[in-house]
């Protein structure tokens, strides 16, 4: 069943909305639906990184702060941050910090701040997992020692299939 809608009139600034129906026109979608996607990327995503005091970077800024830190410095770092703020992020997203809220929470990050594409594959008694990411080496080592810190915290043990580009494992 899809989403219920609601109808609702609102004033915009007049670059605002240029903005948004340039944007709408070169994404080859109504501006209705680029305004629900924004309203939605607020309500799902922006709203809780504010709370918690999150910042958006960009993807090179990001980059080359792992390409200049440890390998030791980036396992530690993403420990702490599967542990501390993932966790606090997935419970503040979805009330409770379970298998699927992590995955929700992946899904999320995905759509909503750009850090990588994810995909998944249901298997029989297993699902893939694919994060591609343009990080690098120092970028994979991150997102796999945040996700077997995060799935630890569930006492799940994900298999990791080694890869440069993207982190891919099995749960």
């Amino acid at each position: 069943m899809p989403p219920k809608t609601v109808t609702s009139t609102f004033r915009l600034d007049e670059k605002a909305f240029k903005a948004i129906q340039e944007d709408a026109k070169r994404q080859n979608i109504s501006v209705n639906t680029l305004v629900n996607q924004l309203i939605l990327g607020y309500a799902n995503y922006d709203r809780v990184m504010k709370r918690l005091q999150m910042m958006k970077i960009p993807a090179s800024t990001f980059k080359a702060i792992l390409e200049s830190a440890s390998d030791e410095g980036i396992i530690e770092a993403a420990k702490t941050t599967g542990t501390g703020i993932g966790k606090i992020f997935v419970v503040a997203m979805s009330g409770e910090f379970t298998l699927e809220n992590i995955l929700e929470g992946f899904r999320n990050s995905a759509s909503y701040i750009n850090a990588f594409e994810y995909s998944e594959f249901p298997h029989t008694d297993s699902i893939t997992i694919t994060l591609t990411h343009t990080f690098g080496k120092k970028g994979t080592l991150f997102l796999r020692e945040w996700i077997r810190a995060m799935f630890a915290e569930v006492h799940v043990e994900p298999k990791f299939l080694p890869s440069d580009e993207a982190v891919i494992f099995e749960i």
